[in-house]
């Protein structure tokens, strides 16, 4: 089973009418969870303060998956938000365990009756994809500012392999977004979200641990969060990033409008334009780095230079395009980039400028409506960044210091 640093909770199935968060013992020492085990801080912090027991043998069971009801009550022993009735309930919760502490939580916001047309179904294991989205509802709830945040991220980029390889649905992002601005949840090790996997009780005391505080925080407080919400808002989190600033004009201006290149052997668009800051590469800033950066790409010149990572559509218009056409547009330094060559666009599931056979790459795409989709990498100049991107229709974007 995966390992993450956040998620939720699970606990052993009773009887259905003895609630299995409910044992006898608060004991903060298990006999399952040694001074060595990853979680024993939080699972410590998490029993102390009464959001969950242990069990009557001495156990804490770390491992054992988290159901929907479990969730639910779990949940409402954390929120703080104030119960709004009439928002619904469910049939098939009459005379369950966690049928008061469910209708509450719907009542606070985190659940919405009709995501469950076919019932709550209390036994089954909750996904990390209800998850996010439970938690996000409830802060959204509780705060208005929140609320904006799922607005602002319906189109950003989403720092995970599901975004890229487009396995994640659209309505995921604020919730997913959400969760990884704020440090609630966060991805594998292999780049995913995992938003069909469940969670166990040790990645729960982490994430009620969170919970406690993220709901005593403004959503502005967080810079994760602030870049994804730039990013779905402009198109850069240059602004929060970086000092920086734009000209008369911002990358909003020219976000996804076509721009045509100067030897006429086609055009591009700039969808996105993401800034990761590696000055200090003992402590680089951004939450896009782990999908764009790797330790081999340092270089001996870091402390001068923003990187910069673009999402660009190429569409060649004419026959035999290569690398050289590209190159030679006449774009400027802000639009002519160059690959990403470490192994992250696979592992992410992204692409970037083909550098072995690029006219055959390039070919399928010469007066196809559909173009070459690729993430690019550039770097800014800190000191000197004065640089100009114009489109074919006059539209500017401009950095100044």
């Amino acid at each position: 089973m995966k390992k993450l640093i956040s998620s939720v909770f699970a606990v052993a199935t009773l009887s259905v009418m003895l609630s299995p968060l409910m044992q006898t013992t608060n004991a903060t020492t298990f006999k399952d969870v040694t001074s060595s085990h990853w979680a024993k801080t939080a699972i410590d912090e998490a029993v102390s303060k009464g959001y969950f027991k242990g069990y009557a043998d001495g156990t804490f069971k770390p491992g054992a998956q988290v159901t929907r009801a479990e969730f639910a009550v779990l949940l409402d022993r954390v929120s703080v938000n104030e119960k709004a009735e009439g928002k619904g309930s469910f049939a098939d919760l009459a005379g369950n365990w966690s049928e008061k502490e469910v209708n509450e939580v719907v009542a606070k916001g985190f659940l919405t009756p009709s995501d469950y047309p076919n019932g709550f179904k209390p036994t089954t294991p909750l996904t990390r994809k209800e998850m996010a989205k439970w938690m996000s509802s409830g802060l959204a709830t509780a705060s208005t500012d929140y609320k904006q945040a799922l607005t602002d991220t319906v189109d950003t980029v989403v720092p995970v392999a599901e975004y890229f390889k487009k396995t994640m649905s659209k309505s995921e992002y604020p919730y997913v977004s959400l969760m990884m601005g704020t440090g609630l949840m966060s991805g594998y090790a292999d780049g995913t979200f995992g938003g069909g996997q469940t969670t166990t009780r040790a990645e729960a005391a982490v994430i009620l641990v969170r919970l406690a505080n993220v709901q005593k925080q403004s959503a502005d407080s967080f810079t994760g969060l602030k870049e994804l919400r730039a990013v779905g808002t402009t198109g850069t989190n240059m602004n929060v990033l970086t000092d920086l600033k734009n000209g008369k004009t911002s990358f909003k201006d020219v976000k996804s409008k076509s721009t045509k290149f100067q030897n006429g052997s086609g055009s591009l668009v700039m969808n996105y334009f993401i800034i990761v800051d590696s000055r200090d590469w003992n402590n680089i800033k951004g939450i896009y780095q782990n999908v764009f950066l790797t330790k081999e790409d340092k270089r001996g010149d870091e402390q001068n230079y923003y990187r910069v990572y673009e999402n660009q559509v190429i569409y060649p218009t004419i026959k035999n395009f290569n690398f050289d056409h590209y190159m030679n547009s006449g774009l400027g330094r802000l639009v002519v980039s160059s690959a990403i060559r470490n192994n992250l666009p696979k592992k992410f599931g992204y692409h970037t400028l083909p550098t072995e056979n690029p006219q055959s790459a390039f070919e399928k795409y010469i007066n196809n409506e559909v173009g070459m989709d690729i993430w690019v990498k550039n770097s800014i100049p800190v000191e000197n960044p004065f640089i100009t991107y114009s489109t074919s229709d006059g539209s500017i974007f401009g950095i100044t210091k």
